[in-house]
C-alpha cells in the first residue's frame, strides 16, 4: 500500500506541479488518496485558460499583508469585520498601521492552523477588482465585497475561475487548496441591459453590464485570397481575444496579423478585446478575412481601438505603445511559409520524425511532448516490451494539417505545461503525420502488425475531421492495445481526466504484470537451484563409480531374475490369449446370424465404437438378447471381462444388465451407438 501510496503522490505532483509534500499529502488525504478526484478538486490552479500549474505560489504558509495591500483600500468596518471572524486583530498598533500587517494572530477558540491571505484579482468588463481574504473565510464574503465596490447584488452574481467543481457561497476557501494569487471572472447573466455607464462606476455605484454566462463561439470564416474563397469553421472560448482569432488564421492561412482585413464584426474591435465584448452573435457568427499588403494603414485602421477612459489614460497609451512592439518585434515583414510536419513518401522513419520534431517546435514553440524518435517498432520496445517494471504506456499523436482541430489541439492542450509533464512521467510518445496518402497507407500497415486487423481498421476509418488523435496503447499478456483514442475537438479537463484514467487502468495491469513476472523469476530461480542440485549429485555418483562396480554382478543376477520373471508373465499372457480365443471360437457358434436388411420385423442397428477409433456395425432382432449381443463381441475378441460395454446418453454399463433381457427392453432399438472401454 505504502508503495501504491508513493506512485500517487508522484504522478499528482508531476499533474498539479505542486513540490509542496505536506500540501500534497493533505489533499490526497482528503480524497483517500484517489488520484482522479484529486487532480480535477483543483484543476481550477493556473490561469483561466488551464495552460499549467504554478508551482510557486502554493503552499500552507501564512502570507502577510504589507502596508500596500489591496485588502487595505476597502471600507475599514468591513474589513475590521472580515479580520474578526478569522480571529485576527485590525486595530491600530502604536506604529500606526493595523496589527494585521505584523501577521496574523490565532483565535484558541476559532482556529487551530495558520491563517493563509488568498489574493482575487476580479475582472468585471473592463474593470480590475482586488480582494484579499483569509482563507478561513467563504466564497459568499468575496461576493459581499464585489457587492461594496461594484455595487452588484451578491444574489446576482457569478464566480468563474475558483476551481472546475461545483461551489457555493458557504464554501470555506481552505477547502479549494487555492494558490496566494487567483484570476476571477464576475459573470451578471440575470442583469440583461448591456450598457455601461462609466461614471456609475467611477462613483462605486455599480454596473449592469454581465457576460450572459461562459460561452463559446463558432465562427464561421470566411478566408479570400484574391482567387478563391475558403471556409474556416473555429470553435472559440469567449473570453478569447480577437488576437487569439488572428492568430488562429495566421497559422492556417500563413496570413500574417498585421496583413489581415477583417469585416463582419459586431462593432468596432482592438486585438486586445475579449470575444464576448465584440458584439457576436451567439452561438454562430460569420466573419470575413482577407489579405491586405497596405501595412500602413493596418496600423491606424478603426481608430476606435485607441479609444481608453479618462481614468485610464496612462494605462491605455501603454498598452498602445506595447501593441506597436509586438507589430514590429512578433511579424516580421517576411512571412515564413508552413512547412509540412513530415515529407511526402517518408523512407526513413527516424530522419522524418527529427524533422516534424523541429517544424513542431517551430509552429507551437518549446513547450511540447517529447516526441520518440525512431520506428513505432522501437517505440513499442522502448515503452511495452520491457520488462513490467520498466513499462510505461505508449501515446501515438496522428496529426493532419487539414484538419480544423490540429492548431487548436496542437497549441492549446497537446503543449499545455500539465499535459506535457504528465505525457513525459508516464508515456513514450510517438508522432506521425497522416496528411500525405503515403505516410498514412505507411502507418495503417504498421498499425497492422502491431495492434491488429481491427484496431487498424478503425484507424483508417477516421476522417479528416476526427484528426488529431493521441491514440493510448497498453499491454496486457503480451498483446498491444488500444485503450483509448483522444480526438481534437476534446477540452483540456477531459484530456487530463481521460490520460489519469489510463494510467490508473494501466497500473493497475502493470502490478499485475508484475507479480506475474516474480513469480516466474521465482519458478526460474528453483529451477536453477534444481540444476546445481542435479550436478552435484552427478558428481557425487562419479565418486562413488568405483563403489558400484562391485555391485555390478549383483546387479547383472537381478536384472536375470527380473528377465525370466518377464518371460514368465509373457507365457502366462500367451496362455491366457489362447484361451480366450478359444473361447471366442465357441461362442462365435451361439452368434445368431445377422438379419438381412430388407427384414420386416424389428431390427436392432447397433455401432460399436471400439479403442484406436475403429467402428463395428451390427445388426439385430430386437427380440434377441443382450446375451447374443455380447457373445458377438466376445466372438469379435472383445472379452467382457476386459471391456465395459457404455450407452452414449444417459451412461450406463449394459454388461453388467440382465443377460436375458432383449435388446428391445433396454431400449436398444431401434438403433444405438454402443462404446467399449477398457477396464
Amino acid at each position: 500500500m505504502a508503495e501504491s501510496r508513493d506512485q500517487v503522490l508522484i504522478d499528482f505532483q508531476a499533474v498539479t506541479g505542486i513540490d509542496d509534500f505536506d500540501l500534497c499529502t493533505s489533499i490526497l488525504t482528503q480524497h483517500d488518496w484517489n488520484l482522479e478526484r484529486a487532480v480535477n478538486s483543483i484543476m481550477g490552479f493556473g490561469s483561466p485558460e488551464g495552460s499549467g500549474f504554478p508551482v510557486d505560489e502554493i503552499g500552507p504558509s501564512p502570507a502577510e499583508p504589507s502596508l500596500e495591500d489591496p485588502m487595505l483600500g476597502l471600507n475599514r468596518d468591513l474589513r475590521a469585520g472580515l479580520f474578526e471572524g478569522a480571529g485576527v486583530s485590525s486595530r491600530p498598533s502604536e506604529h500606526g498601521a493595523s496589527d494585521m500587517a505584523a501577521g496574523p494572530s490565532y483565535s484558541s477558540s476559532s482556529l487551530n492552523y495558520a491563517v493563509r491571505m488568498i489574493h482575487f484579482n476580479v475582472e468585471y468588463r473592463d474593470k480590475n477588482t482586488p480582494v484579499v481574504l483569509p482563507d478561513n473565510e467563504t466564497v459568499g464574503k468575496i461576493k459581499e465585497i464585489l457587492e461594496v465596490e461594484l455595487g452588484i447584488p451578491k444574489d446576482k452574481q457569478e464566480l468563474k475561475g475558483l476551481v472546475k467543481r461545483k461551489v457555493d457561497d458557504s464554501t470555506r476557501l481552505s477547502d479549494l487548496y487555492l494558490p496566494r494569487e487567483n484570476s476571477l471572472y464576475l459573470l451578471t447573466p440575470q442583469i440583461t441591459n448591456p450598457t455601461v455607464n462609466k461614471t456609475q462606476t467611477q462613483e462605486g455605484e455599480g454596473t449592469s453590464q454581465g457576460l450572459e454566462g461562459e460561452r463559446e463561439y463558432m465562427l464561421n470564416i470566411t478566408y479570400n485570397d484574391g482567387m478563391r474563397s475558403k471556409l474556416y469553421n473555429l470553435k472559440f472560448d469567449c473570453n478569447k481575444t480577437v488576437r487569439d482569432v488572428k492568430q488562429s488564421l495566421n497559422s492556417l492561412t500563413d496570413v500574417p496579423v498585421r496583413h489581415q482585413a477583417w469585416s463582419g464584426w459586431g462593432q468596432p474591435v482592438s486585438d486586445q478585446d475579449k470575444l464576448y465584448s465584440c458584439g457576436l452573435k451567439h452561438p454562430t457568427h460569420e466573419l470575413e478575412m482577407s489579405r491586405s499588403d497596405d501595412t500602413s494603414n493596418a496600423k491606424v485602421s478603426e481608430p476606435e481601438e485607441m479609444e481608453v477612459d479618462s481614468d485610464d489614460e496612462d494605462t491605455g497609451l501603454e498598452n498602445f505603445s506595447l501593441e506597436d512592439d509586438l507589430f514590429s518585434q512578433e511579424e516580421p515583414r517576411t512571412s515564413r511559409r508552413l512547412e509540412p510536419l513530415m515529407p511526402d513518401g517518408v523512407e526513413d522513419e527516424k530522419t522524418a520524425l527529427t524533422q516534424f520534431s523541429q517544424e513542431f517546435v517551430n509552429r507551437y514553440g518549446e513547450c511540447r511532448p517529447q516526441f520518440f524518435l525512431g520506428s513505432l517498432d522501437d517505440a513499442i520496445q522502448e515503452s511495452l516490451a520491457v520488462k513490467a517494471t520498466d513499462r510505461k504506456l505508449l501515446a501515438v499523436y496522428l496529426h493532419h494539417d487539414g484538419s480544423i482541430f490540429s492548431n487548436v489541439f496542437c497549441s492549446q492542450l497537446l503543449c499545455a505545461e500539465g499535459i506535457v509533464n504528465y505525457l513525459s512521467v508516464h508515456f513514450i510518445t510517438w508522432a506521425w503525420d497522416l496528411t500525405s496518402s503515403s505516410n498514412s497507407t505507411r502507418f495503417i500497415q504498421t498499425a497492422t502488425r502491431h495492434f491488429g486487423s481491427l484496431a487498424a481498421t478503425q484507424m483508417r476509418s477516421y476522417t479528416q475531421d476526427q484528426l488529431p488523435a493521441l491514440l493510448l496503447i497498453s499491454r496486457a499478456k503480451a498483446t498491444n492495445e488500444v485503450i483509448d483514442a483522444i480526438q481534437g475537438h476534446i477540452t483540456l479537463d477531459e484530456m487530463m481526466t481521460r490520460l489519469i484514467h489510463a494510467v490508473d487502468v494501466f497500473q493497475g495491469q502493470k502490478q499485475a504484470d508484475i507479480a506475474e513476472e516474480r513469480e516466474r523469476e521465482a519458478r526460474e530461480l528453483i529451477k536453477k537451484e534444481q540444476d546445481a542440485a542435479y550436478q552435484e549429485s552427478l558428481a557425487a555418483d562419479r565418486a562413488k563409480s568405483e563403489a558400484q562396480k562391485l555391485e555390478d554382478d549383483k546387479k547383472k543376477e537381478e536384472l536375470d531374475r527380473l528377465m525370466q520373471e518377464q518371460r514368465k508373465v509373457e507365457d502366462e499372457k500367451k496362455e491366457e490369449e489362447q484361451r480366450k480365443e478359444a473361447i471366442s471360437r465357441d461362442v462365435a457358434s451361439r452368434v445368431p446370424e445377422e438379419p438381412s436388411t430388407d427384414h420386416k420385423g424389428k431390427v436392432s442397428r447397433l455401432r460399436f465404437r471400439v479403442p484406436g477409433g475403429d467402428v463395428i456395425n451390427r445388426r439385430f432382432l430386437a427380440s434377441h438378447c443382450l446375451r447374443d449381443l455380447l457373445n458377438f463381441l466376445i466372438a469379435s475378441g472383445f472379452h467382457i471381462e476386459d471391456y465395459k460395454v457404455l450407452t452414449t446418453y444417459p451412461r450406463r454399463d449394459v454388461s453388467v444388465l440382465e443377460k436375458s433381457a432383449t435388446l428391445e427392453s433396454l431400449k436398444l432399438y431401434p438403433q444405438e451407438t454402443l462404446i467399449l472401454e477398457e477396464r
